[in-house]
Order: C-alpha cells, then structure tokens, then sequence
C-alpha cells in the first residue's frame, strides 16, 4: 500500500493502520498511543464503490486492452497494431468522426501501436491504478478514467485532426493528474 507506520517504518494495510494524531501507527504502536477513529473516504460513505477491497476495474481495463491486441493480432493485424478490422474501424480520425462515427472517441483508446505502446500503458495503469481506485472507489475511478479518455480524444482531435490516433495515454494522463492532486492535498 506504500504506508509505513510513523513510529517502526513497517508496512501497513489499509484495514490494519490506526489514524493518530501525528501519522498512522500498525497494530503494534497503536495500542501505545491510543486508537483515534480514522477518517472516512467520501467515496465510501455515498456508497459508489462496488466493494471494499480489489482493483477489479484496473485489472479488467488492462485485461481488455491486452486482449483487444491479441485479437486484432489474431484476425489479421499486424504486430505495429494496424491491418485488421478493429484498427480500420477504431482508429481515432477526424473526418470519420465528423461523418458521424462518434465511437471512434471510444474506440480509439483500446487500439495500440504494438507491444510497446500497450506494454507501457499497462504498465503505469498497473502501477497508479490500484491505489487511485482504492481511494477514489470502483465507481468514481472508472467515471474519471471514462471522462479522461474522452478528453484525451478530444484533445487528439483538436490538435491534428487528420492523424490516425490510437492509445490510451488520454486516460492514464488523466489518472496521473488525478493521483497529483490527491497527493498533493494529502
């Protein structure tokens, strides 16, 4: 979880850690000290989160993508990610979405340009997704991936309209500016 007691430096899980008045404390120090009641989440109390614990969205999200590149590997596409029907019908591209393909906005975000780009989008949706989804509960963190990729789109639009776009890297910048603001707050 990346949360270590203030007073040993062990790691700590979120069930386990006691909230003190000066950082959290493991079961071990708590005792010492007192127990003070943590602080509730926002996303726990409106009752968004699917469950208490699990990075389900994350894990199904990456599983998507992996298997959308296999897919499209399998009917036809080339290794770089182009030549199969997913791409020729997903590719974010201007004139078609001004034709009225509007799922290209969608679309688009699940399409990669080889092992590399899907290897290392998945690899920071991995490392930041858990914990932002843990936080932020199953609910809000797919509305704010969902909203993410959307303005990634968008943006890809308004900056070169005719460039064939694919990627998912509208999304995870938008998780990733998400993560700095709540550390930033902490």
């Amino acid at each position: 979880t990346l949360v270590s007691c203030s007073e040993c430096g062990r790691p700590i899980c979120p069930d386990c850690m006691t909230f003190g008045p000066v950082g959290i404390r493991c079961p071990d120090h708590a005792s010492n000290t007192g127990k003070t009641a943590a602080p509730r989440r926002a996303a726990r109390r409106t009752g968004i989160s699917l469950s208490r614990s699990g990075s389900i969205v994350t894990f199904t999200l990456i599983g998507i993508y992996v298997g959308v590149y296999l897919l499209a590997l399998l009917i036809g596409g080339q290794v770089n990610g182009t030549g199969s029907w997913i791409y020729e019908n997903g590719v974010l591209f201007g004139p078609a979405v001004a034709d009225g393909d509007w799922w290209r906005l969608v679309t688009s975000a699940f399409l990669h340009y080889g092992p590399l780009h899907v290897g290392m989008n998945m690899l920071v949706l991995w490392v930041i997704g858990p914990a932002l989804e843990e936080y932020l509960g199953h609910g809000r963190y797919a509305l704010l991936y969902i909203v993410s990729g959307l303005a990634g789109a968008a943006c890809a639009l308004i900056w070169s309209p005719n460039a064939l776009t694919v990627g998912a890297s509208g999304a995870i910048c938008g998780l990733m500016g998400a993560a700095l603001i709540l550390e930033r707050r902490r």
